[in-house]
């Protein structure tokens, strides 16, 4: 069984977060680093050997993707987001599971034709990326409330954009006490999960143990 996670790039590497392929292969599955390169028979095979897909972290997404014109969006790497986004919608089709993580979420929302802020204050923390700094609160009757089995948790936060405007078929699940954004599922498929907090970096706290360890069933 082999899980994607898409990766960060810079002028000489691609690259993912250590934690995330090891957290896949505790969990008896094999991950598939996923350079970012916008190719039909590329994402076509990727989609039908891909048992579920992490949308991991990154940059902004371009905002002429949803409309806007660039204000406060930084990091921006279009051919990623084409990627992704025809991905996500590959995977989608085959009804395959996906988690998306922060950024992950973001393009999520885009390409099912939701919308971002370009810029939020006080949702990227200094402490280390192991501690939580805020409380979410999750709403009952979702497939995240189902498996966290909590009506608040803390959560660490990395992230200056959010969601503005949820694409259609899509409700959310998660948020801030501020009112952010921080979690969305598809209303229609069985495991089309966008949070946007890390919890890779919280794996050994059981809420989010049980979030990767449902993902992985649901690859199964």
């Amino acid at each position: 069984m082999f899980i994607g996670i898409t990766t960060k790039e810079n002028e000489r590497d691609f690259y993912i977060t250590k934690k995330i392929p090891e957290l896949v292969i505790e969990r008896g599955a094999f991950p598939l680093m996923l350079p970012g390169y916008d190719n039909e028979l590329y994402i076509k095979e990727l989609s039908n050997t891909l048992s579920g897909l992490i949308l991991a972290g990154g940059g902004d997404v371009d905002p002429a993707l949803y409309g806007e014109q660039n204000t406060n969006s930084r990091e921006i790497n279009l051919k990623r987001d084409i990627f992704e986004i025809t991905l996500v919608k590959s995977m989608y089709a085959l009804r395959k599971p996906i988690l998306a993580i922060c950024r992950g979420m973001q393009v999520v929302n885009v390409a099912f034709g939701g919308t971002l802020i370009q810029h939020i204050d006080g949702h990227y923390q200094k402490e280390p990326r192991d501690k939580t700094t805020h409380r979410i609160f999750i709403r009952q009757g979702t497939i995240l409330y189902d498996i966290i089995k909590k009506d608040s948790i803390e959560v660490n936060s990395f992230h200056h954009q959010a969601i503005k405007d949820i694409a259609p078929m899509f409700r959310v699940s998660a948020v801030s006490q501020d009112g952010i954004i921080e979690g969305i599922e598809h209303l229609e498929h069985p495991f089309l999960i966008g949070i946007q907090f890390h919890p890779e970096y919280m794996h050994e706290k059981e809420p989010f143990k049980r979030l990767f360890d449902a993902f992985i069933g649901a690859s199964k």
